[in-house]
């Protein structure tokens, strides 16, 4: 038999086409931090279609968020969660389905984590973060911009 699969899932005939369509349309797509305890997720709707968000959640290892609301195709909608900047995951659950998640040993603490191209692309870091629309790369490096990626990956002290 043929199986179905992204990241997180292997469907086995037979295919429940409500579930292959959510897992090609919703993702996680930007996760960014305010701070130690605070932070902000931004679910892409990669679909042809509205989604209508009852009945989703957000889910850390601290804390659920129910979503409401609806989502466009190609529309992107930031919610507020409390985040670890240290070793966190966040999962976006339809009843008990997993539709997409991110882990993370440490995020960003200006910048943000990101999928490039939006909605099917791995994750990356972003200097300047996006919520709420397009991810984009920089055009050219300017000297704050180094300096925060040196920040980010230097000698630790």
């Amino acid at each position: 038999p043929v199986i179905l699969r992204n990241e997180h899932f292997q469907i086995y005939p037979p295919y429940n086409i409500r579930v292959m369509l959510l897992l090609l349309s919703l993702v996680i797509n930007e996760v960014g931090s305010l701070g130690q305890d605070s932070g902000w997720v931004e679910i892409f709707n990669n679909g042809n279609s509205p989604e209508n968000l009852n009945g989703y959640f957000l889910v850390t290892k601290n804390r659920v968020l129910p979503l409401s609301g609806v989502i466009n195709s190609g529309e992107y909608k930031v919610f507020h969660i409390g985040l670890s900047m240290n070793s966190d995951s966040v999962s976006l659950k339809n009843g008990s389905i997993t539709i997409d998640s991110y882990s993370w040993i440490s995020l960003p603490s200006s910048g943000s984590v990101g999928r490039y191209p939006d909605g099917s692309g791995g994750f990356r870091i972003f200097l300047v973060p996006t919520p709420g629309r397009k991810n984009e790369l920089p055009s050219s490096l300017d000297e704050q911009s180094w300096g925060k990626i040196k920040a980010l990956f230097g000698p630790r002290r």
